[in-house]
Parts: structure tokens; C-alpha cells; sequence
């Protein structure tokens, strides 16, 4: 039996429950509880106020939790984006290390054979001094770290026995930029509760027709929720029948990761949301910042169109699961290169139809025309014809739902990434301790290879550059049409 520590993002606690806020803690939570039934496991997270130092999880899962400044750091992240420091704060040794040295110490209590880390590379050598012994995984669940200075981040990962991701688009990201990592990058993927996100009866007795659209996830600008109010208003204006349900907590993106991702245009082209000059981003990315993206989105719907969105904020796993039952589709038009899309993986598993930006880790999951509908990002009229597509075509939905459920049982049930993961772990400890990482080829069990879901056999789709300060909607012969004008180039 292997004892292992997960390790939460500092500003992620964790809840002894099975439903977990965040994507990232989600996949913490649900690796470790299926680890932790074949395995000794102890998950370290921040400690919010009102939780307990120490709690566990039924009999399997152990809780210890450390405490944070977490609105000193908060506020310091905020301040270096605003002030365009060059190295971004959340990458600093500085960024909530008495998280890292309070995790450190309890390591040296829990002694643990590994040390499954997520995301924040900072805490590396802390925790080596603390564990010598154990090997170190670092969970990687975006591309961000392949953007961060080079030389310090070289140094973090001297010591780190294999990286795991959630998708081949994040792992071939990070071999690209990160050559020195080679052999010791794994695709592990996430996954979906198949149990309980599971088809329900479509409810017909809501009393709201026509096509049922519904959007989850953070609502913020990288995540393109004004491009469905774009497309939204072409469905509108084509004489459709719609409702839309947005579902998922308000709040912009840290402005010093999107100046990290600033190099591709669709990312590049946001700057809009996050003001100019200190005084200017400051009241955008603060005073405004859950108030002024939502009042943008409205200002792309026509007046009279209004009542038909519903802006229904963060709610429990519950609601969101009776919220993919009574929908027709699941629209994620994202700007961003998601590095996965948990929500998708949830509504293939409910058996609802997604229409989805060709980009990114999602490509891997929605086979187009298959499972869903791929569209190019930023393509608001693109978007629409998809929507209309099948709101015109209730059996082709019925058919996307069901081949999506049946491929959220065969390829995305959480067990399969616990399995890789499992599988990892057990080979990492299988070489001698003097050894960092294992051989540049590790082979796991057939069934369980690397290549867990679809190639990259979607043709390409070419990009429509998006600038959110020249949007506008131009009504003509009844239909309405999207203008872009003045795209934002990329950054050097």
C-alpha cells in the first residue's frame, strides 16, 4: 500500500463532501478519493474560515488543513497585473508560502511515499527539503506553466519525478516548450461521475419552449459567454424560439494570466474588460469585476429579449444536474484553449448535445457531428447556425446524447484516470530511490495507454478574430450579423 499526499491549490479549500467548488479542486477530490480505496491518502488544503484544522471523509480519506492570508495574496496578485509586473505574482516564492511551509511541515509528520502537487511549482523545493524520499508528481492542469520565465521554473522541477495533465493539447504544449521534461509527461485526463451525472427525464413542464440553451462555467470574458449572447441574438433575430440559462459564478480572470496567453489573438483581444490606466483597471478589475462583464453580455441582447436569459449564478451539483436535464444543449463557446471542460464531460455524461469551441483540449472529447458540434472560437454567427441546426432537429439531439453518454461511460468515468494515475504511482516507486524518474518510455496497463481519447483528426478550423470593443450587432433583411473590426493583433 502507497501512501500518498495530495496537495490543493492555496486558494482552493477542500470540504469533506463529495461536491467540490472549482475545476481544479474537483479533480483533486475525486482522483483522491478512488486512490484512496486501494491506497493510504491524506488531501492538505488551505484552511477557510469555519473549517476544522484536521477532518476526514468517511474511513478512507483523511483532511489536513493549513492556514492562509488568502486576501493578502489575493489583493498582491491583483496589484502586480494591475502595475504590469513582468513575472506574474502567482508564480513568485512569495505567493502564499506560509501555505507551503505550514504543508511542508505536515509532510514531515505524514512521511508520505509521494507527493502529488497541484499546479504551483513554488512549493517543489520546500517540499523535497520536508520528504527527501518521496517522489514528487506535479499535476499540471493548464498551459500556463510552460509561459512562466523559463529559468526559474527549470530549477522547481529538477526534482520532480513525471507530470501528469488532463488532455494531449496541455501535455503537447508543455513538450514544446518545456524539451528538458521529455519521458517525464503523462496524459492522465479527467473524467465524469458517471453514477450521478446520468440522463434524466427531459422535462417538458417547465412552461418556457422552444430550444433550451444553457451555458456552465465561470462566466468571464475568456470563457466567451458574450459570444452566446451574440449567437443568441442572431437565434432571435431568425425568428427562433430560445432560452437561455447561464449558470456558474461571475468573476474575471487574473489579468496577469491573460497576458500570459496574450500571444493568441482570441486571448489577446480581451484586454477590453480589464480597463486602462491603475485607476481605470482597478474599477474594471475590481469595484465592477463580478457587475460589468454581466452588463455587457445584456447590452448584446435586444431589449424585449432580456427576460429570456437568466443569469442563475454558482449553484450546488444538484441544481446543475437538473439544469443539463431540462436543456436542450450545452453551449461552452470559449475563447481560451481549454486544457480540458469538465462541464462538457458532465452534460455527454447527462446525454445533452454540446456545441463547443474547436480548440484546445476539447476537440478530444466531442467527436463533431458525432457526440456534438464543433465551431471555430469567437464565430458568433457560426455559433448560431449550430443552434439552429438542432433546435431544428430534435432527433439528431436525441442522437448526440445518446452516442455522448455512451462515450462519457466508455472513455470518461473517473475511474479511468484514478487508474492511470494508480498506475503511475506504482511504477514511479518501482525504480530505485537514487533514481529521479523513471525510464523516458513508461508503459501502462493495456487499456490504460496514453492516448486515452480522440486523436487530433478534427480538420482545423480557421480563427475569426474577435475585438470585444468593436462588436456589434447589424440587423439586415431580419437576419442580425456580427461585425469585427480593428481585431487586436498578438502580442510580440
Amino acid at each position: 500500500m502507497v501512501k500518498i499526499a495530495f496537495v490543493s491549490q492555496p486558494r482552493d479549500p477542500v470540504v469533506a463532501a463529495p461536491a467540490q467548488r472549482g475545476s481544479v479542486t474537483t479533480v483533486l477530490w475525486e482522483l483522491a478519493t478512488r486512490i484512496a480505496r486501494r491506497h493510504e491518502a491524506m488531501v492538505f488544503a488551505p484552511q477557510a474560515p469555519g473549517q476544522a484544522a484536521e477532518e476526514s471523509y468517511g474511513s478512507l480519506l483523511g483532511i489536513c488543513r493549513v492556514p492562509v492570508w488568502r486576501t493578502l495574496h489575493k489583493a498582491l496578485d491583483l496589484g502586480t497585473g494591475i502595475l504590469g509586473w513582468h513575472s506574474p505574482y502567482f508564480a513568485s516564492s512569495a505567493y502564499f508560502r506560509e501555505y507551503g511551509l505550514g504543508v511542508a511541515r505536515a509532510l514531515q509528520r505524514y512521511r508520505p511515499d509521494i507527493v502529488h502537487l497541484q499546479n504551483h511549482s513554488q512549493f517543489l523545493p520546500l517540499f523535497r527539503r520536508a520528504v527527501p524520499g518521496a517522489r514528487l508528481i506535479m499535476h499540471v492542469h493548464d498551459e500556463l506553466h510552460s509561459l512562466l520565465p523559463p529559468d526559474p521554473i527549470r530549477a522547481r522541477l529538477q526534482d520532480v519525478t513525471a507530470i501528469v495533465t488532463p488532455s494531449e493539447f496541455v501535455s503537447r504544449r508543455i513538450e514544446a516548450r518545456m524539451s528538458y521534461m521529455a519521458g517525464r509527461i503523462h496524459t492522465i485526463g479527467n473524467g465524469v461521475d458517471t453514477a450521478t451525472f446520468r440522463p434524466g427525464r427531459h422535462d417538458a413542464a417547465t412552461g418556457r419552449g422552444g430550444l433550451r440553451i444553457l451555458y456552465v462555467g465561470r462566466v468571464s470574458p475568456e470563457k466567451g459567454v458574450h459570444i452566446l449572447a451574440a449567437a443568441f441574438a442572431h437565434l432571435l433575430d431568425a425568428g427562433e424560439h430560445a432560452e437561455l440559462d447561464i449558470v456558474g459564478p461571475a468573476g474575471l480572470l487574473p489579468l496577469s494570466q491573460v497576458k500570459l496567453l496574450a500571444r493568441d489573438r482570441q486571448m489577446a483581444a480581451l484586454g477590453q474588460f480589464y480597463g486602462s490606466g491603475f485607476w481605470g483597471s482597478l474599477d474594471r478589475q475590481l469595484l465592477r469585476a463580478r457587475s460589468g462583464y454581466r452588463r455587457y453580455i445584456e447590452s448584446l441582447l435586444p431589449t424585449g429579449s432580456r427576460a429570456r436569459v437568466r443569469f442563475l449564478g454558482q449553484l450546488s451539483r444538484e441544481a446543475v444536474i437538473d439544469c443539463y436535464h431540462r436543456s436542450d444543449v450545452l453551449v461552452i463557446p470559449s475563447l481560451c484553449e481549454e486544457p480540458f471542460g469538465l462541464p462538457i464531460a458532465e452534460g455527454l455524461a447527462c446525454a445533452l448535445p454540446c456545441v463547443a469551441s474547436n480548440a484546445g483540449g476539447i476537440p478530444e472529447l466531442i467527436e463533431h457531428e458525432k457526440t456534438g458540434l464543433l465551431v471555430a472560437r469567437g464565430d458568433a454567427a457560426g455559433l448560431a447556425d449550430a443552434l439552429q441546426q438542432l433546435a431544428a432537429e430534435p432527433a439528431a439531439r436525441e442522437r448526440l446524447g445518446r452516442l455522448g453518454r455512451e462515450r462519457a461511460e466508455r472513455l470518461l468515468d473517473w475511474s479511468l484516470p484514478a487508474a492511470r494515475l494508480e498506475a503511475l504511482y506504482e511504477r514511479t516507486l518501482a525504480y530505485a530511490s537514487g533514481e529521479n524518474s523513471p525510464p523516458a518510455h513508461l508503459p501502462l496497463p493495456e487499456g490504460l495507454e496514453r492516448h486515452y481519447l480522440l486523436p487530433r483528426v478534427n480538420q482545423p478550423v480557421t480563427q475569426t478574430p474577435v475585438d470585444p470593443r468593436t462588436v456589434r450587432r447589424e440587423s439586415q433583411n431580419g437576419t442580425a450579423g456580427l461585425a469585427y473590426l480593428g481585431a487586436a493583433e498578438p502580442e510580440p
